[in-house]
């Protein structure tokens, strides 16, 4: 599972991961320059029950941290991992 490469289309402002032909994926909006708000993470079931979502989360943390972004999300799930993380919370907007 690890070998699977997130990639990141900074241009349509996502993230995503391909297994067995299927792609899971992360939306987001910069709504400022400093600042990304996710909206969605998608995994299709075929696919599911494998962490991708978690795993796609943690990518745009890490690049959000890495730039000094602020971070919003209004998807369930994103903001559910972040608020279990001390260190994501810290760059919540």
């Amino acid at each position: 599972m690890s070998g699977e490469t997130i990639t990141h289309d900074a241009t349509a402002r996502r993230y995503s991961l391909v297994i067995d032909g299927t792609e899971a994926y992360l939306t987001y909006e910069r709504p400022a320059k400093d600042r990304i708000h996710i909206t969605h993470t998608i995994v299709p079931d075929k696919i599911g029950g494998r962490g991708l979502g978690k795993r796609l989360v943690t990518r745009a943390m890490e690049d959000a941290i890495a730039a000094g972004d602020k971070v919003s999300s209004s998807c369930w799930y994103a903001t559910a991992l972040i608020e279990k993380k001390p260190d994501w919370t810290a760059q919540l907007a």
